[in-house]
Formats: C-alpha cells, sequence, structure tokens
C-alpha cells in the first residue's frame, strides 16, 4: 500500500510540472521568465517586489522563474544619482538577460510640487524614452507598466497639498501609454489609496502606518501592493480548493491538489492530500495581519478550500499531521473552510519560501552596493561572481522550500491533545513583522 501511495505522488508531480498547470493560463508569466522590477526608492525597499515573489512561487512551484531587484533611491525616468536611464538599464537590467521588466516611476518625477503640469511633459518624454530603450537593448522583452504608488493625503495632514493628485496624473498617462504601445498596466495606486481609505474607518493608526512617510510604504503596505501586483498579473486566486463527500469517500471535486487513500474512521475519517500550491507567507495571529485581510486583496488571493459534505456529528476538530488545526461545525465544513485563514503546515512551508526569498533581497542589496561602490572595491568582479553563485542556489532553494508536500487530514470528533504551530507576533511602529 505504501509503495502505491508514493507511486501516485510522483505520477502527481510528473503531470503538474514543469510547465503551465490547470488554472493559469491566463497568468501573465511563463516557465523559465526572468523579471526584473525597475523603479525608485519605492522599488529599492526590496520589499513589494520580495512578496511578489513569495506569492508567485508558493502558488507556482512548478513554474521555474528568477526575480531580481532594480530599484534605485531618487531614481526618475531619466536616472539619478546612481546614473543617467541608459546607464542604469545597461547595468541593473540587462546582465539579468529578463524575458519581464516591470516599470514603476513617478514619485520624484513630479519634483514634490503641487503644479500637476511642472514635470508632465518631461515625464513623457522620458517615459518613451526608457521604454525605447529597453526594447532596443532586450528585443522580444515583455513591459508591464505600474502606476506610481500613492503620495499619501488620506490619512493624515499633506506636506505638499494637491501633491497626490499629481501621481494620480502621471498614473494616467501611464495607462494611457500603456494603451498607445500595447503594454500592460497595472495600477497600484488605486488599491493602496483605497486600502487606506477603507482602513481610515476601521483603525486610523493602522491605516496611517501603510505608509509613514506618506511616500514609502511600510511592510504591510509592499503586501497591499504586491497583492494588487499579483492580481494584475492574473494570478490563480486559489491556492487548492477539495471537496470530500461522505457516506461514500470520494473526493472528485478537487483543484490543485491530489487526494488519496481516504478512510472512515469510528470519530470521523482520514485521508491523504497533496497540493499543488502552498498559502501566503503570513503571521495571521497578528493583528495588523487581520487588519490587512480586511482592507486588502490579500485574502481574495489566498484561498485554500476544504469541503467535507455529509459529516453526521455537528463539531469536528481537524487535525493536520498530528496538528490541531481549529474546530469547526457540519455547516461550516460543508460550505468549505478557508485554510489559508488559519495555521497550518502548508502555512508554515510558505514562510520557508519567504525567509529565501528575503535573503535574496538582502544579497541584492549588498551586490547593488558593491557594483557601484567607487572608487572600486579591490577584486569586485569575483565578489560580483560569488555572490550571484549564492543567488542561484537561493533560487533553488527556494523552489526546494516551495515543492509540494503530502499531508495527513483527519476531522474527528475525538479531543486528542496535539501541539500547536506558531506563536503570536506583535506589532511595531512600522507595521507587523511579516516574516517571523
Amino acid at each position: 500500500m505504501l509503495s502505491r501511495f508514493f507511486w501516485i505522488i510522483a505520477a502527481f508531480v510528473a503531470i503538474c510540472g514543469p510547465g503551465p498547470v490547470t488554472g493559469q493560463s491566463h497568468f501573465m508569466l511563463r516557465e523559465g521568465d526572468r523579471v526584473v522590477f525597475y523603479g525608485d526608492s519605492i522599488t529599492a525597499q526590496r520589499l513589494y517586489s520580495r512578496f511578489t515573489e513569495d506569492i508567485i512561487v508558493s502558488r507556482y512551484p512548478n513554474l521555474h522563474l528568477a526575480f531580481y531587484n532594480a530599484g534605485v533611491s531618487g531614481d526618475t525616468v531619466s536616472g539619478g544619482h546612481a546614473g543617467d536611464m541608459e546607464t542604469r538599464v545597461k547595468r541593473d537590467v540587462v546582465q539579468w538577460h529578463p524575458t519581464v521588466v516591470t516599470l514603476m516611476l513617478g514619485m520624484n518625477d513630479g519634483g514634490y510640487t503641487a503644479d500637476v503640469n511642472a514635470h508632465l511633459r518631461e515625464y513623457s518624454d522620458g517615459y518613451r524614452k526608457l521604454i525605447a530603450t529597453l526594447r532596443a537593448l532586450l528585443p522580444g522583452v515583455r513591459l508591464i507598466l505600474i502606476c506610481p504608488s500613492p503620495y499619501d493625503e488620506v490619512s493624515r495632514p499633506s506636506l505638499i497639498p494637491g501633491y497626490g493628485d499629481v501621481i494620480r496624473r502621471y498614473g494616467q498617462f501611464v495607462t494611457s501609454l500603456g494603451k498607445e504601445e500595447g503594454i500592460p498596466v497595472i495600477d497600484l495606486n488605486t488599491h493602496m489609496e483605497a486600502a487606506i481609505k477603507q482602513g481610515m474607518a476601521i483603525d486610523p493608526q493602522m491605516a496611517g502606518a501603510l505608509l509613514p512617510d506618506r511616500i514609502h510604504p511600510s511592510p504591510a503596505g509592499h503586501w497591499v501592493m504586491a497583492a494588487a501586483l499579483a492580481e494584475g498579473l492574473k494570478i490563480d486566486p486559489v491556492v487548492t480548493s477539495v471537496t470530500i463527500h461522505l457516506p461514500g469517500g470520494t473526493a472528485d471535486e478537487s483543484y490543485r491538489s491530489a487526494v488519496i487513500e481516504i478512510h472512515a474512521a469510528q470519530d470521523g475519517l482520514t485521508w491523504t492530500q497533496l497540493d499543488q500550491a502552498v498559502p501566503l507567507p503570513l503571521e495571521l495571529n497578528d493583528p495588523f495581519v487581520q487588519f490587512l485581510l480586511r482592507i486588502s486583496d490579500l485574502g481574495k488571493i489566498d484561498r485554500q478550500i476544504l469541503r467535507v459534505t455529509g459529516l453526521a456529528s455537528e463539531h469536528y476538530t481537524l487535525y493536520i499531521d498530528n496538528g490541531k488545526i481549529g474546530t469547526f461545525t457540519k455547516g461550516e465544513l460543508a460550505a468549505g473552510v478557508n485554510l489559508a485563514e488559519v495555521q497550518t503546515p502548508m502555512e508554515q512551508q510558505a514562510k520557508s519560501v519567504d525567509w529565501t526569498a528575503d535573503d535574496r533581497a538582502k544579497l541584492s542589496g549588498t551586490r547593488f552596493d558593491l557594483l557601484t561602490q567607487e572608487p572600486p572595491v579591490d577584486q569586485r568582479i569575483e565578489g560580483l561572481g560569488a555572490l550571484d553563485s549564492l543567488d542561484e542556489r537561493m533560487i533553488t532553494q527556494e523552489y526546494e522550500n516551495a515543492r509540494p508536500k503530502a499531508h495527513v487530514f483527519r476531522p474527528g470528533t475525538g479531543d486528542t491533545v496535539m501541539k500547536r504551530f506558531s506563536p503570536p507576533s506583535s506589532i511595531n511602529a512600522q507595521g507587523p513583522d511579516l516574516r517571523r
């Protein structure tokens, strides 16, 4: 029986990857894509890019992609202190041989003046030149334009009244340019402003922590942006969906998951499940995370549904791999429980994906400092080579961390004592620690 189980597991993995899988036919990224996030200091925070990487790798662990950050503080469409636009593109983008480049610029281009027309022509001309340069140096590259994230005039009095309107106007130009050039456009500005407005009605202090200096998002704010970016990339919002029918014990409605070896027990039933993806790496005990789930699209793209129909008793305690997950009514289980909203072994696995993505983000910052240091550091070339080799190993580790794992599920009426997962985390002034 055991050998048969592992044969089924191996067959499932072979069918599902690599390459396109059920439900991702509309996803904008493809097997083997190399994605560069190009932008200013908001991108250089290496947070929305890292969280987007988390979302995509955990959702599509068999779709092998690589993500790189090319954000520079103070940058504009024409460049900045780290070099003009042509220098930036050749040094920070072309070296990665990307197939996809996202562009988010505009916060600095407005010159921090409320006059919407003061720099609009410069911005529009520079943006067109940036696109032309990327297409000339990277034939066939797929571009994605991102409307610049907002200047917050909602949660606190503005230091530059009207600058939010300037940034929105720049976003309108980006949208029209995308239509003109046939390039997809994703609007993070609208999503972030909507989250702040909705958050103000719930908890003004938490809402204000999304953009604590009006410009640079906190980690929580970057999660709002990453969720909106993932939606814009048409990510499958369903992690998995499994329905178990009783009394027959069938699982003929599984999506992105394989269910095998269903057994009835005196106080419930058990089955083994191999999911094709893991949920987002969120600290679910953190009140700030629960706040984000109420005001952003995080919950919309993190659906890991379990349904069990035909149960006899009124209440069931769900265990996964001997860990107590929670107690649910038979009505809740019949309607469908979103396991992404509770702590599970799958959620713990997702955190290991984020830990590696975080390490890669830190390595990326170190690499940029080494690359741009003047005068050049001795043995800089050797150092860059060592960092790049380490980065490749981290990418491999990230996908290894996301590899599907089989888990044993048992909803039962018994009261077996099991261990719990993940202690609560705390809130800090910038929002939650969403890593650990």
